[in-house]
């Protein structure tokens, strides 16, 4: 094979890899309006009550939107041991913000059992192209299953894991 064509097709082919893996993180984000905010702007409250749950928490980005009549604000960043991690936020009826969820990307084989029998059950062989675990602030995890389909359009399915038992949500999961 041409030596040129080689490296070219070799760049070409980590080029597409490197932005399959970059854009990882954004599927998903064409599903809701949310507006990204400097860090700065995020109330020192809301930066106290995560830091409660995660000490060491860096945050790295910050959105707010509206959703379900609510007002939310997500922080990502990173625990203190470098791992990923995001906090979904609701403006409560005091007026403060609280954590509701606490998320993190993973694959299939990272769901537990019943989550991922009922996956199988249900869709089979389809591969999600994002994973996230939604730890709620009760006994509930509510796992997102995301799809871009060939129009490029992404669709979501939840799971919800409560007492070991898996339930496929008919309806987006509300706080």
């Amino acid at each position: 094979m041409n030596t040129r064509f080689s490296q070219t097709l070799l760049a070409a082919t980590f080029s597409i890899c490197c932005s399959v893996q970059a854009a990882q993180s954004d599927i998903g984000s064409d599903l809701y309006q949310k507006e990204e905010i400097s860090g700065d702007k995020v109330p020192t409250q809301a930066l106290e009550a995560v830091q409660k749950l995660q000490p060491g928490f860096v945050l790295k980005e910050a959105e707010q939107e509206s959703k379900h009549g609510n007002q939310y604000l997500d922080l990502e960043g990173v625990t203190a041991d470098g791992a990923e991690i995001e906090f979904d936020m609701l403006l409560n009826e005091q007026n403060l913000w609280e954590v509701v969820e606490i998320q993190r990307d993973l694959t299939l084989a990272d769901c537990p059992t019943p989550v991922r029998e009922l996956y199988s059950d249900t869709f089979g062989q389809k591969k999600p192209q994002r994973i996230i675990e939604s730890k709620q602030m009760s006994d509930v995890i509510v796992y997102e299953f995301y799809f871009v389909g060939a129009d490029s359009q992404t669709s979501k399915r939840e799971i919800k894991l409560e007492n070991d038992s898996a339930t496929l949500l008919s309806d987006e999961w509300q706080h």
